[in-house]
């Protein structure tokens, strides 16, 4: 049974809220990148209209032979720590996960097998700050 509508309202309401008098509200976040020139990424696209701290970006993979070495996604913030870490099952082409927002951040595709890296990529999160 779903809730009432006004208490998904209410609900909705003390999210953004919460979001917008804690700093950290932005409208029409973007993932802007150059995909032109990698191996192993196809398109990094943000896929929500607002965010909190972290952008929804779905990171679709490309299908060539480089990809198929890739076992691990990491996303490095722009102070150089980790962020968030996957793992890539094989096969797998889409990939939905968040990035800081507001930063550069490079995302790492390596392969645990062998302890390397296959390919790094530049990402810039962007969006509209309401506060």
């Amino acid at each position: 049974m779903s809730a009432p509508p006004t208490r998904r309202a209410l609900v909705a309401l003390l999210v953004v809220s919460s979001l917008a008098f804690g700093g950290c509200l932005t409208l029409d976040p973007a993932a802007e990148t150059d995909t032109s020139q990698s191996d192993v990424f196809a398109d990094v696209s943000a896929t929500e209209s607002w965010s909190g701290p972290g952008v929804r970006t779905e990171v679709t993979l490309r299908s060539t032979d480089a990809v198929e070495d890739v076992t691990t996604l990491t996303v490095v913030d722009e102070s150089g720590k980790t962020f968030y870490t996957t793992t890539v099952d094989p096969g797998e082409r889409t990939l939905t996960f968040s990035l800081p927002a507001h930063q550069n951040v490079t995302l790492v595709a390596s392969d645990s097998v062998n302890s390397s890296t296959v390919e790094t990529l530049n990402v810039t999160t962007t969006g509209e700050r309401v506060f």
